[in-house]
């Protein structure tokens, strides 16, 4: 990182991000991180997307966890943190199968086998853990578009961004090129953005206030002022958020284009001496 984000980190770091009454700033400049990954991932109204910083914590989208039996669709490269969602939450976790001719990533046909009426989401990774794939996100919604014309049951779906590079050097995929789209999706930002620990972000792009339903928003009577939080945390640390801002107008598109070029420069010099050796069968195309 720079050295001016590591100085704003120092000096933040005792500023707590819920006190926006001694901290006005704070909230600002975390709307204006928002609305910053809104525009990266092609959000049809920047300023009017919802999202939230996280501590890499997740909850799921859609239906009520408190629904008799709800699950949740994943494949079994998935993070471990998305299967302690499952079992934290008291959350059936339905683990997809991988094999050699789903690139061992989610399969959308097999996934959609273990769909059903209490689904509450379907996890879908760009950057599988296994591999680094990204999971057909394009195919998966268009299956579970058919499957609500069906039934009239509407299964959203979780993208969960796990490589920091997926929006900057990827942008001949249908994914980055188009708006992430519609009330079925929302985006994990987890990883993405050279992401400074406890900045992670959550983006429910094309979702405006009038989507987000107001039993998911607390009204929290504290230090003096009325304050609306949605997010699993309450007090949190500002100084993630402010250096994670000084980023993204230092460093702007094309300076984690040419961060992320880098990186995939070695991972591919890498993975040729790997497989070079005799030794190595290199499984990502990516």
């Amino acid at each position: 990182m720079p050295e001016p984000t590591n100085k704003l980190m120092m000096e933040n770091m005792s500023k707590n991000l819920i006190d926006q009454d001694e901290y006005p700033m704070t909230q600002e400049i975390h709307t204006r991180c928002v609305s910053i990954l809104a525009d990266l991932w092609h959000a049809p109204s920047t300023h009017q997307a919802i999202g939230t910083a996280t501590t890499e914590r997740r909850k799921a989208d859609g239906k009520s966890i408190h629904e008799l039996g709800p699950n949740i669709v994943m494949g079994v490269n998935a993070q471990v943190a998305l299967e302690k969602f499952a079992r934290y939450f008291e959350v059936e976790c339905r683990l997809v199968p991988v094999s050699v001719e789903s690139k061992y990533r989610l399969d959308p046909k097999k996934a959609m086998e273990y769909v059903d009426e209490n689904t509450i989401g379907v996890y879908v990774i760009l950057g599988s853990t296994y591999t680094g794939h990204y999971e057909p996100v394009e195919e998966m919604s268009d299956l579970l578009d058919e499957y609500e014309q069906k039934t009239g049951i509407s299964v959203p779906i979780h993208g969960d961004v796990s490589l920091c590079f997926v929006p900057f050097v990827s942008i001949d995929t249908q994914f980055s090129r188009r708006s992430f789209g519609g009330l079925r999706r929302a985006l994990c930002a987890s990883k993405a953005a050279l992401r400074l620990q406890a900045s992670a972000g959550r983006l429910y792009q094309h979702i405006r206030s009038q989507y987000l339903p107001k039993d998911l928003i607390f009204e929290l009577h504290y230090l003096g002022s009325v304050e609306y939080s949605f997010s699993l945390n309450f007090s949190r640390p500002a100084a993630p958020i402010i250096a994670q801002y000084f980023n993204f107008v230092h460093l702007v598109f094309e300076g984690y284009r040419a961060v992320a070029k880098d990186d995939l420069k070695n991972a591919r010099l890498l993975s040729r001496a790997l497989e070079k050796s005799g030794w190595y069968t290199v499984i990502s195309d990516k």
